[in-house]
């Protein structure tokens, strides 16, 4: 009985021999950490650490009097140094195969004082469009050390979205008409300092924006803007209506100008100030008579001052030589029953006639008389 227990014994221990894990195999030196800086801002990375065996980072920065500055357990960071000065750093790394550790011990030395931010010139500029909404960010420049972040939030739903930018220009299309919060964070991360700019916003709907047009004459139109406000009274909204010419629309092929699916034609042209001939914002109906033969864009714009949002349709026309075949004129010696302007409204008794426009004289008799009366 004395033989077997010893044996029973030897067996157990050599099983134990060849199944205890390997202690302190670990080979730490691959593991170390870079770093560099601008101003008192550091980037820390740790190095060989990818192997899955190492399962814990703990970092720890104190100052020169032993107090905490900054703590983590990811493998990179920043740091940023509040002033001047003397940092000590313990980086402990753990490996769970090896069951070991090793500590890594940084001395960093700040020799870089933060400079104080001036938010005060910071002005942050908005472009919009029914729900489409940019804005931009002035007097402040592009810079590395800079960090921005556009966060959007939905009173109706109660959730937040974050906004892409490229160095602080943000586009951004909000998915509902209704109110919402747009809130800018800016932060330096060289300097330590941040500023916010938030900003309600009451989102309209313009899907009920309408613009009619009726050519009632050869060269006159009218125009009417549907009604977008809820409320009619709301004296915020402004329309204008703006038309343009030049001769970059006559170069446009008759076939692409008369297609009204075609609305590139709008995109592609640039609108400028030399091409405007005409402008109302006098309300939502527009009566005009062009000027000459030839092609015209019609843009109709609804504005929300108090929003500062607004939409835009447009409408284009081709007028051609109303006037052709028709001689200059004096008045008739006979007295015409009925004098019509060129939108086909009776001109009034004593009213002046209206020189170098098409006037149509009715007679008692029952004719008619196409007259021009040139100065």
């Amino acid at each position: 009985m004395q033989r077997k227990r010893i044996t029973w014994s030897l067996t157990l221990l050599c099983f134990w021999a060849i199944n205890l894990p390997l202690w302190g195999q670990t080979n730490w030196s691959k593991v170390s950490v870079n770093f560099s800086n601008q101003c008192n801002v550091y980037s820390f990375e740790l190095q060989g650490v990818s192997d899955t065996c190492f399962s814990q980072f703990e970092t720890e920065f104190v100052d020169q009097y032993a107090d905490p500055v900054y703590r983590t357990f990811s493998k990179k960071f920043n740091v940023v140094f509040p002033d001047t000065g003397s940092y000590y750093g313990t980086i402990l790394v753990k490996n769970k195969c090896g069951r070991d550790d090793s500590t890594i011990y940084l001395t960093i030395k700040v020799g870089c004082k933060p400079l104080k931010c001036n938010w005060f010139s910071a002005k942050l500029k908005q472009y919009n469009q029914n729900r489409y909404y940019q804005w931009q960010l002035e007097n402040i420049y592009p810079d590395s050390c800079l960090n921005y972040q556009y966060r959007f939030y939905n009173y109706q739903t109660g959730k937040t979205d974050t906004g892409k930018h490229y160095n602080g220009l943000c586009n951004y299309t909000f998915p509902s008409p209704g109110k919402f919060k747009m809130s800018l964070s800016i932060w330096n991360q060289c300097r330590n300092c941040d500023t916010l700019f938030v900003k309600e916003l009451n989102i309209l709907s313009f899907a009920a924006a309408n613009l009619t047009t009726q050519q009632t004459h050869c060269d006159s139109l009218t125009a009417r803007m549907s009604l977008v406000a809820s409320d009619p009274k709301d004296t915020c909204w402004k329309h204008y209506f703006l038309i343009y010419s030049d001769a970059t629309l006559d170069t446009i092929g008759s076939a692409r100008w008369n297609d009204p699916a075609n609305l590139s034609i709008y995109k592609q042209y640039a609108f400028p100030d030399s091409g405007l001939i005409y402008g109302s914002s006098k309300g939502r109906l527009l009566e005009y008579r062009f000027p000459r033969k030839g092609r015209y864009i019609l843009r109709a714009q609804w504005s929300h001052q108090c929003f500062s949002q607004d939409t835009l349709i447009y409408a284009r026309f081709e007028i051609p030589d109303c006037y052709a075949g028709i001689t200059n004129m004096a008045p008739p010696k006979e007295a015409p029953w009925q004098i019509l302007n060129t939108l086909g409204q009776p001109l009034s008794e004593g009213e002046s006639l209206p020189k170098n426009q098409l006037l149509l004289f009715r007679y008692k008799r029952g004719t008619t008389q196409k007259v021009i009366i040139r100065e």
